[in-house]
């Protein structure tokens, strides 16, 4: 599976690339055809917030999650 990162008002860096490629890869133990990833780091305001989007089968498999501080995990 490849992963497509960027970044909405923020710089993607290399960490933070590299966390969501480590976590998105464990999907493939799980799913088979999996497609590309398409992720979106976004800040506002006082909101960061990650949307993940990969296709699968013919479906698509959407997550969303908003956070105070994306740096804390």
């Amino acid at each position: 599976m490849k992963v497509q990162v960027r970044g909405r008002n923020m710089e993607v860096t290399g960490a933070l690339k590299d966390y969501v490629e480590k976590r998105l890869g464990k999907l493939e133990k799980y799913l088979d055809n999996l497609g590309d990833a398409q992720v979106t780091l976004t800040v506002e305001k006082d909101w960061h917030r990650i949307e993940v989007t990969i296709p699968i089968n013919g479906m698509i498999l959407r997550g969303e999650e908003a956070t105070g501080d994306m740096y804390a995990s």
